[in-house]
């Protein structure tokens, strides 16, 4: 993607025509003979564990086809995968228990950013864009009983207490301990969370653990 946008840019400009060499790109480089053969490996544990046992398994050996005849394997998003609390299946949901970590094998999120090595700079613009936090407030957390609190590893979303808000509480955003995993993006339910980079390439520095 920087190859093809400093052609670009040297071309004169970025425009989608100078982009479009882009796909070719990926599809002659290293890229794309790396992840072709695992292209259906997610999709196959939609069935459960054993089902994607099997699937993945005839995958290796047939180039990566789904029950090894087809090309593609079609999936739904992760976050359309929530389910709601309203909902016959949410009704019989129960919020797990917190595990309790004892420092030595098991950590807690905070700990385990820590150990991550995530630095930012503090007084840097929020990198996490939510487009409407009254979704947050309203409905999430009546709906899915806002899940970004749950589904974050690194405790970067918080529903706080807020005296002056209708319903008592508003969302925090601690910009600082993400550690660029992007599941939020990816699984929130309402689809308003975006992850961009941070100002500065901040971030974890997996290095070190």
């Amino acid at each position: 993607a920087a190859e093809t946008i400093f052609e670009a840019l040297q071309d004169g400009g970025v425009t989608a025509g100078r982009l479009a060499a882009y796909p070719e790109k990926v599809e002659s480089s290293w890229i794309k003979e790396e992840l072709w053969p695992v292209r259906n490996f997610h999709q196959a544990f939609d069935h459960g564990l054993a089902a994607g046992m099997v699937q993945a398994g005839v995958g290796l050996v047939t180039g990566g086809r789904g029950w090894g005849v087809l090309d593609r394997v079609g999936t739904k998003p992760g976050h359309e995968r929530m389910i709601p609390l309203d909902t016959p299946e949410g009704a019989r949901l129960r919020r797990p228990e917190p595990v309790k970590a004892d420092g030595q094998l098991t950590f807690d999120r905070l700990a385990d950013v820590y150990h991550s090595g995530t630095a930012h700079d503090e007084d840097q613009p929020v990198h996490l864009l939510v487009a409407d936090t009254d979704i947050c407030i309203y409905h999430c957390a009546v709906e899915y009983a806002n899940p970004c609190q749950r589904f974050c590893p690194a405790a970067v979303y918080e529903m706080v207490p807020e005296p002056d808000s209708p319903t008592g509480q508003r969302l925090q955003i601690n910009a600082s301990n993400c550690v660029h995993c992007k599941t939020c993006d990816i699984m929130d339910p309402y689809g308003i969370i975006t992850w961009v980079p941070p100002e500065g390439g901040g971030g974890p520095n997996y290095g070190k653990m």
